[in-house]
C-alpha cells in the first residue's frame, strides 16, 4: 500500500508541473477617477505585470458597467494631447506596463450605472491567446485631472 501513495503523490506532482499555467499577467491597483454624472466616457488606470517568460499582448477588453471599453494612448502633438486607439498592449517578459493619467489607458465608454467613489467595478482583459484576465478596479474621488480627453481617433 506504500508504495502506491508514493507512485500516487509522484503521479499528481508529474500531472501539476505539467498542467498549464494560467496567464503570467497580473493586473495591480487597478482604479477609476470619479467623473460628473454627465459623462458618457471614462479611464481605467492600472499596473500590468508580466511574470512570465515571453512576451503577452493585451488585445481587448469588456466591462459589464460600460457599452464600450477602448485601449487608448495619450499623444502630445502641437500642444494638444489627443487619444489614439490601441490595437494590443504588449506587456514584455518581467516587465510592467503602468496605464497612467496623460499615457496609455482604458476608454470606458457609455456607462451604464452612475459610478462614485468606493464603487467597484470588473473590469476583464483578454489576452492575444484569447485568455481572459480579469480585475476589479475601484473608483477614486479627488483623482487627479486626465490629460485632455478629447477624443480625436485616428
Amino acid at each position: 500500500m506504500r508504495h502506491l501513495s508514493i507512485g500516487a503523490a509522484l503521479l499528481a506532482g508529474l500531472w501539476a508541473g505539467s498542467a498549464p499555467a494560467g496567464p503570467a499577467l497580473t493586473i495591480r491597483d487597478a482604479w477609476i477617477p470619479e467623473a460628473p454624472p454627465t459623462a458618457r466616457v471614462q479611464a481605467a488606470y492600472m499596473a500590468l505585470a508580466n511574470d512570465g517568460s515571453a512576451a503577452l499582448v493585451v488585445v481587448g477588453a469588456r466591462s459589464p458597467d460600460f457599452a464600450k471599453v477602448e485601449m487608448h494612448r495619450t499623444v502630445q502633438a502641437q500642444g494638444t494631447a489627443r487619444m489614439e486607439v490601441q490595437p494590443g498592449l504588449r506587456v514584455e517578459p518581467g516587465t510592467t506596463l503602468v496605464l497612467a493619467p496623460g499615457g496609455t489607458h482604458l476608454m470606458l465608454v457609455e456607462p451604464k450605472r452612475r459610478l462614485v467613489a468606493g464603487d467597484r467595478v470588473d473590469i476583464e482583459l483578454w489576452l492575444e491567446d484569447g485568455s481572459p484576465v480579469g480585475t476589479v478596479a475601484e473608483v477614486r474621488s479627488g483623482a487627479p485631472p486626465s490629460a485632455g480627453h478629447e477624443h480625436h481617433h485616428h
